[in-house]
């Protein structure tokens, strides 16, 4: 049962991973929204989830991203009110149809649908980040069929946690148990179906295949 309001994902929150999609480097986050019906999470550390295909032609892109929970709701936060509504972290990932996404930027048009699919998000058990105070200096990796194809340390986000949370509640509020995906690094690439991705945070890891 779906215990959270919604999925606040933000993008091109590292610098070379603006580069690469040869997008304008934002002065501002790139906030768009995914539904909780979408989700879905490992059960445990080690897991191997069973991802659908999108019954839909275009290249499906993988990014791998480190998530935020919220342990509390807030509205205009300060900084200091941000801190404290951390409660817990995991690794994810946010799908892209890729090839749909481009072609609704060209249009000009709104690129949900590109976002919007079943399983196009997924995420670990939660760390209280209480038990993972260094969390922001700890590398992170997406592996496809054991090749390393992402790597970044959370700290090198343009946009930090706690500057996310406060910017994105001057617009809306934010609830208990929210997710936050906080973008993703350079090395965003092609899922092929049968391929297996292996996401890993320091001591944590979870796979995921198609």
């Amino acid at each position: 049962m779906t215990t959270f309001d919604k999925i606040i994902c933000v993008g091109k929150n590292y610098l070379e991973h603006a580069k690469e999609l040869g997008d304008k480097i934002p002065d501002e986050p790139v906030i768009f929204l995914k539904p909780p019906s979408i989700l879905k999470q490992a059960k445990y550390w080690n897991d191997t989830l069973s991802l659908s295909w999108p019954n839909i032609k275009s290249d499906l892109h993988y990014e791998c991203e480190v998530v935020l929970k919220l342990q509390k709701s807030g509205y205009m936060m300060t900084p200091e009110e941000a801190e404290t509504a951390i409660g817990f972290v995991s690794i994810g990932l946010d799908m892209t149809l890729r090839t749909l996404q481009a072609q609704l930027k060209k249009d000009g048009h709104p690129w949900t649908i590109s976002k919007v699919f079943i399983d196009s998000a997924t995420v670990g058990p939660w760390i209280p980040v209480r038990e993972f105070s260094d969390y922001m200096q700890t590398e992170f990796s997406l592996s496809i069929n054991n090749q390393i194809k992402q790597k970044s340390i959370p700290n090198t986000m343009t946009f930090k946690p706690i500057e996310l949370l406060v910017y994105i509640s001057q617009f809306f509020p934010l609830c208990e148990g929210d997710l936050i995906f906080t973008g993703t690094p350079a090395g965003v690439g092609a899922i092929q179906l049968g391929d297996i991705a292996t996401l890993t945070w320091g001591k944590y890891q979870y796979c995921a295949k198609w």
